[in-house]
């Protein structure tokens, strides 16, 4: 159980509470007033004479005992959180939808495997016609590739005396490099979801409900939305959001003009290592009971529900 200062503060109100109704239950009831340290000792009198005094003195006092422990017993006693998982809810339309493209894929199928291979008309010539066809029996002819060219592992690339431009490489989605640091230093790395269309490079959770989650070369604003997103999510799905979400940008185009405080930015992965080389995930505590596992289930619950990019 995490340590709650309001905890302290709710038992201290509440032994204050019952202190005042105890005091003025006895003054009414019996004319005692236990801050009278006289009263006290006349009763000490009373009972060691053997005195008659009232039954329901002393059943005052085990109940007011009992409803006090009951009533700090209700405020610290450790709590098991209720997790409700996202529901993703299909209408039987989109199950109809679903089942008849998956017959019409299957029908296009079918259709394809059953095509004849037409030959190619032949082209006349300004000079010379060819009066003959290729039959449907003959194989295309063979490439003719010189040899040495083709070798293991290479692919043979024709000459061309016209230079294309080559394609830009995609995004790189998988950082191997950033997993790793928080792989190392005891964190659970998640699968990276896309949030909002938003590429992101590692979603991890740590010890005390933590969330770590960053992307490279987005904005700050953007980052923002996404930490929102999941915040409003937790709202909804749990009775008391504890989640603590950390994020952070590496290479932010709006790094100089970025107004969030709480948005970790580093210039590159390496500084992002030396961070959080300080900022280790600490051991599970003693008390866990599977806590841990059934929030990295609920979060796992909320990746499939928002969809993997």
């Amino acid at each position: 159980m995490k340590f709650r200062p309001d905890y302290i503060l709710l038992c201290i109100l509440w032994l204050l509470a019952i202190t005042l109704v105890t005091c003025f239950w006895f003054n009414i009831s019996f004319g005692f007033n236990i801050f009278s340290a006289a009263h006290w000792e006349y009763l000490a009198y009373l009972q060691a004479g053997q005195s008659p005094i009232k039954i329901g003195f002393y059943i005052s006092i085990v109940v007011i005992v009992f409803v006090t422990i009951l009533g700090l017993y209700a405020i610290v006693r450790p709590r098991i959180r209720k997790i409700r998982m996202p529901i993703m809810h299909v209408s039987d339309k989109n199950k109809k939808a679903k089942a008849t493209k998956t017959t019409t894929n299957d029908i296009q199928n079918t259709d394809a495997s059953t095509l004849d291979i037409m030959p190619a008309q032949p082209q006349e010539s300004s000079t010379t016609q060819n009066t003959t066809s290729p039959s449907p029996s003959m194989r295309p002819p063979r490439l003719n590739i010189p040899s040495g060219i083709m070798q293991s592992g290479q692919r043979y690339v024709p000459e061309n005396t016209h230079s294309t431009p080559s394609p830009t490489p995609p995004a790189q989605q998988d950082w191997p490099e950033i997993r790793e640091i928080f792989t190392s230093l005891g964190y659970t790395v998640k699968t990276s979801p896309k949030i909002n269309g938003i590429n992101i490079a590692l979603l991890a959770i740590g010890t005390n409900e933590t969330l770590w989650i960053g992307g490279i070369g987005i904005k700050t604003t953007e980052m923002r939305t996404v930490i929102d997103k999941l915040d409003g999510i937790f709202s909804d799905t749990l009775d008391n959001n504890d989640i603590i979400i950390n994020g952070f940008v590496i290479s932010a185009p709006d790094a100089e003009t970025s107004e969030f405080q709480d948005i970790l930015m580093f210039n590159t992965i390496a500084q992002l290592r030396e961070y959080m080389s300080q900022h280790p995930n600490p051991p599970l505590p003693n008390d866990d009971n599977g806590l841990f596992d059934a929030y990295s289930q609920y979060i796992d619950a909320v990746i499939n529900h928002i969809g993997i990019g």
